[in-house]
């Protein structure tokens, strides 16, 4: 990869495979691309500190310098959220102190957030219609987008009211609760922020805003959990929940169509397992790392749309 002089993640990625490992990028050259178009605001970032934290006004004065390069801060977010390695680990590999790995992972998940927050993601009818499957196309062809609800595992608070409320009866532990959006082609068109997980699918739907982005004649798939019929009916949309198998008086027209709309069920629930293959989610999240979950949620939802097209047979 060609990045100027040595860094840290040239010398570990050195093929598309170990790229992949820390990264979860497809391939050098799509990170590379993805650097190139945040590079020129990252050289800007103000870096998270202590009186930041804690609720106390930043400090007009310019972040430090550096201790290591922009490109390598960027592999280190990735190192923890994408690989998963401990910031022990990671100072260890950049040489530095866990308190600046915890800083730099902070400050880049806000960034990435917030650059990643501006980019459109919801796709137009024009859009969806144009690039959805043909077989698709022919049995859902007014289906904008396909919902699910996925959780996080987060450590226990001490307070017994907001352990209540963050308590998954489905999960039996403490969770945040977030819903996604995925269109017919397989691309992440809707990220809602994280709830507390005792909320219902109805309640995340209503409180998300996906709504608002809904228009006259959309249909929405989810599973049955999801009782929002009234919800989007009252935009103009409605509701198809995907069938577990044929019935047996169903033509064989009808178990095509029935077939095609179940396998359209599979896209988000494939976009979801890309997400919890960042290795950040396989152990509980701390409360150090509460007030950034919510970026780390987004971020790795959006960059599913970085990892190459989900493929269903038709």
């Amino acid at each position: 990869m060609s990045l100027g002089k040595q860094t840290v993640l040239n010398r570990f990625c050195v093929s598309d495979q170990t790229l992949r490992y820390y990264t979860k990028f497809p391939s050098q050259e799509v990170f590379q691309v993805f650097w190139e178009s945040i590079c020129p605001s990252a050289s800007n970032l103000v870096y998270w500190t202590k009186a930041q934290r804690m609720g106390q006004e930043a400090s007009p004065s310019p972040s430090p310098a550096r201790k290591i390069q922009l490109i390598d801060e960027l592999f280190m977010y990735c190192c923890r959220v994408a690989a998963g390695l401990r910031e022990q680990v990671i100072a260890d590999i950049f040489g530095v102190s866990v308190a600046t790995v915890s800083r730099t992972i902070i400050t880049w998940a806000n960034y990435l957030f917030f650059v990643l927050g501006s980019v459109p993601i919801w796709m137009s009818k024009q859009q969806i219609c144009s690039s959805m499957p043909e077989n698709y196309r022919l049995f859902s062809p007014h289906l904008r987008v396909i919902l699910d609800c996925t959780e996080i595992r987060c450590e226990s608070p001490t307070s017994l009211t907001l352990h209540s409320e963050i308590f998954s009866s489905y999960k039996s532990t403490t969770t945040f609760k977030g819903l996604v959006g995925v269109a017919p082609c397989g691309a992440v068109t809707f990220i809602s922020q994280l709830y507390t997980g005792s909320i219902s699918d109805k309640e995340i739907t209503k409180k998300s805003g996906i709504l608002d982005l809904l228009e006259p004649g959309d249909v929405v798939m989810a599973d049955k959990g999801f009782t929002i019929e009234d919800m989007l009916s009252s935009v103009g949309a409605r509701l198809i929940i995907p069938p577990f198998k044929c019935a047996k008086q169903f033509s064989k027209q009808e178990c095509e169509k029935t077939q095609a709309i179940a396998r359209l069920r599979i896209l988000v629930e494939r976009v979801i397992r890309r997400v919890k293959e960042n290795h950040i989610w396989d152990s509980v999240v701390p409360l150090t790392l509460s007030g950034s979950v919510n970026q780390i949620w987004h971020n790795c939802c959006f960059m599913v749309n970085y990892q190459g097209p989900m493929f269903l047979k038709e």
